[in-house]
């Protein structure tokens, strides 16, 4: 059942890895309730181990018997995902201890995070009874666990290869919503957990365990407030000697702290103690779902240049200019180029239409694309750049001649490679419908090339610099072009 871990897990092992999964309070009339969600999901990943259904009417699903009972089942069972409601839940892991299981996933709101006195109250019985019981509790109010190694999922349409992202989020949306930002551009997950409220297991267990896992080599993290700041502190420092990590602090102004406690019943910090952590400990602080995409898209795909200093070549004369302004404005540089390196391309390359400079705009003969590689492995050869940003204007390129954009992307890995200079791609969509196929064909191309693609020259400029300040902090000094 997938590749298992072993390492000193924290007891999670149950929740990445069961050998059996029963759901408790499955709908059974309606197969469009939410409840449903687990179960089509785990029957579309083909989850390999026993899954077993429980309802008190009892029944069939899907061919699948419905127990009136956990303790019906005869079989053991090592991991239960709850959609029961928040006033069953206590009865549910007095159940569950009987039954000799491992690990409870509550996805169930109505606990602290509404506020109110009986949510509270709730909230703490399970916190008790994990005590008491030993029963480990991800949640209440949350989506729980995607392993593809496992072959569990909380989403029918999420990737079903493994990859070396490890996620921790407190929201459910927003792990829902990063993996469908990012799965299109290449990045596959080790590990996603969605942990809600936190009676029980927290942001620091799931770090310690990701920061020990062998399949995770890049760490996400979205987190609205901390269990204990201390533990996460001393966790977080240690887990960042070993692996990339990557933070989006959710309620950090004054309004969102009171949609954090509305939603998880998180307390937020400031921005500012946030910020101080991250520089202190060498973490990517980014500040929106869309830079921790890009972040984590940068980490997976791009090595980190040498130095800050970059070519720019694209299409188009206003983009040119819009996308130097965007890189120069975060700290990286845009050198000129040499007249030397403009005469070598000026050789074969009309100057009509085109201007050789940094950016080089190559508008007029990008659909050439001998001499647009030629100009390529040009730039590249050249000392005074560390990396190269390809900026297409696909609206300018018929849908038939899109193969010849191909033939480009190949190529131009091909003198990343050769040049040790890492190469990035920013191609900017509108809702257009032609425009859209074209795009998504062409980032389709870069992805099976590893290539990170960008759909805006601010995401692009902004991830590349955040990763070379991660770099710069691990060196302990500025590169060249700072």
């Amino acid at each position: 059942m997938g590749n298992t871990s072993y390492f000193s897990d924290g007891g999670l092992q149950p929740l990445f890895y069961p050998t059996s999964i029963a759901l408790a309070g499955v709908t059974v009339n309606n197969p469009e309730h939410w409840t449903r969600t687990f179960l089509n999901a785990l029957l579309e990943f083909q989850f390999e181990g026993p899954l077993y259904l429980v309802n008190p009417r009892g029944g069939e699903i899907r061919g699948i018997k419905v127990y009136q009972r956990l303790a019906d089942i005869p079989q053991n069972i090592d991991y239960v995902i709850s959609t029961v409601p928040a006033k069953a839940a206590p009865g549910l892991i007095e159940e569950c201890a009987h039954k000799g299981v491992k690990a409870v996933h509550f996805c169930t709101a109505g606990f602290s995070e509404t506020g109110e006195q009986e949510g509270v109250r709730l909230e703490a019985q399970l916190a008790e009874l994990s005590r008491k019981t030993g029963i480990r509790i991800l949640g209440p109010n949350c989506m729980g666990i995607y392993c593809p190694g496992s072959r569990i999922s909380f989403n029918m349409d999420f990737p079903k290869e493994s990859g070396p992202v490890g996620f921790i989020s407190q929201s459910g949306g927003n792990a829902g919503g990063l993996i469908h930002q990012i799965m299109s551009r290449g990045v596959r997950f080790s590990k996603v957990v969605s942990y809600g409220n936190a009676c029980d297991l927290n942001e620091t267990d799931f770090l310690d365990y990701l920061a020990a896992d062998p399949e995770t080599k890049i760490i996400g993290l979205y987190i609205e407030g901390l269990k204990d700041g201390r533990r996460f502190r001393q966790m977080v420092e240690k887990a960042a000697r070993a692996k990339p990590i990557v933070l989006l602090k959710g309620g950090s102004t004054e309004g969102g702290a009171r949609a954090a406690a509305g939603h998880t019943g998180a307390l937020a910090g400031s921005e500012v103690i946030w910020d101080s952590l991250c520089k202190h400990v060498g973490i990517i602080h980014v500040h929106s779902l869309e830079e921790l995409a890009d972040s984590l898209v940068t980490l997976s795909f791009m090595d980190p240049p040498k130095g800050r200093r970059v070519a720019l070549i694209g299409d188009g004369g206003g983009n040119s200019v819009l996308i130097t302004d965007e890189f120069e404005r975060t700290g990286l540089k845009v050198p000129p180029l040499p007249q030397e390196i403009r005469n070598l391309i000026g050789e074969f390359t009309p100057l009509a239409g085109n201007i050789l400079r940094n950016p080089i705009d190559y508008s007029q003969s990008t659909m050439e694309s001998e001499k647009f590689l030629r100009t390529v492995r040009i730039i590249l050869q050249w000392e005074g750049i560390d990396f190269l940003i390809w900026f297409p204007n696909l609206a300018w390129v018929e849908l038939s001649e899109m193969h010849r954009m191909y033939k480009i992307v190949d190529g131009i890995l091909k003198e990343s490679r050769a040049a040790s200079k890492p190469i990035a791609v920013v191609v900017r969509t509108d809702i257009l419908p032609e425009l859209a196929k074209k795009v998504y064909s062409f980032a389709q191309k870069c992805v099976s090339s590893e290539l990170p693609i960008y759909y805006s020259f601010a995401s692009a400029a902004n991830a590349i610099d955040l990763l070379l300040r991660h770099k710069e902090r691990r060196l302990g000094k500025p590169l060249s072009g700072a």
